[in-house]
């Protein structure tokens, strides 16, 4: 009976633990893939001002210089959203993998191309020189994972294994499969009691321990999101192209100040472009 009592009462923790966890693990989802779809409005709002720069007779050709060196910064995630629209109609597929008894294959397996580039492009750690590019071609879905793999095995990168791994354990997708499977799997009814208590005890631990782990990258990533967000409004070149003159030595000194501020911009968007949740 004592134990019968303990056995509720892990239950019942557990179950609070993975509410938590998957609710800060939704919030993450949601926040990674709003940072992505900000992102790539702000690349196209770059390679626009790039454009209007180029332009504009006698623009100061620093300004053009730093402009491009952001496109070439920002190169490996435009590479992303390229793989993401090749494969929109696809799902990448990621290996099953185990957390307290539960699978999260089925997870992984409904992952999206755009839910898979917003976890690399926000958690993945950045391959080095043109590996993505030299990953594209049919084999697309496998390219995307072996980049979230840190590459290709050829490359010493993790390859297709590593990235399917990275989506089941470091990304949000991991986050949120942790969760209601544990309690609502049955799994502790082929215990006895006291066997019931100590497993649910070690999953509660486990699940807090992600919890402790998350907190501070949620409260990043959040952050990130609303820099990105703000900055973004600073691109905006509408007034400049519809209103200022042709030629940048017939700008009066306001509206060379507010060039030169979008440039800044441009050279921040950048950096918050390139910048990773740890």
């Amino acid at each position: 009976m004592f134990y019968n009592h303990a056995k509720q009462k892990a239950i019942e923790l557990l179950k609070s633990k993975e509410t938590e966890y998957n609710r800060l693990g939704t919030q993450a989802n949601d926040y990674a893939l709003k940072l992505f779809e900000v992102r790539k409005s702000a690349a196209l709002a770059i390679d626009r001002i790039e454009k209007y720069v180029n332009a504009l007779a006698n623009s100061p050709k620093e300004f053009a210089k730093q402009i491009a060196e952001v496109s070439l910064s920002i190169k490996e995630f435009n590479e992303a959203v390229r793989i993401e629209k090749e494969n929109a109609s696809n799902n990448i597929k990621g290996a099953s993998t185990a957390f307290g008894g539960t699978v999260a294959g089925g997870a992984i397996a409904a992952l999206g191309s755009t839910a898979a580039m917003a976890v690399a492009t926000t958690f993945g750690t950045a391959s080095t020189g043109t590996a993505i590019a030299s990953l594209s071609g049919a084999a697309a879905t496998n390219a995307a994972l072996a980049w979230l793999g840190g590459g290709s095995l050829a490359a010493g990168g993790g390859g297709i294994s590593a990235g399917s791994a990275f989506l089941a354990m470091a990304g949000p997708v991991g986050w949120t499969v942790a969760g209601a499977a544990i309690v609502g799997g049955g799994i502790f009814a082929i215990y006895k009691n006291k066997k019931a208590a100590e497993e649910a005890n070690d999953n509660t631990k486990k699940i807090a321990e992600r919890i402790y782990k998350l907190r501070p990258k949620l409260a990043q990533l959040v952050k990130l999101h609303d820099n990105t967000v703000k900055l973004k409004s600073g691109l905006n070149i509408a007034v400049m192209v519809n209103t200022y003159p042709n030629d940048y030595l017939q700008f009066n000194e306001d509206q060379k100040k507010a060039l030169a501020t979008v440039i800044n911009n441009v050279r921040s968007m950048g950096e918050l472009i390139n910048t990773r949740v740890n």
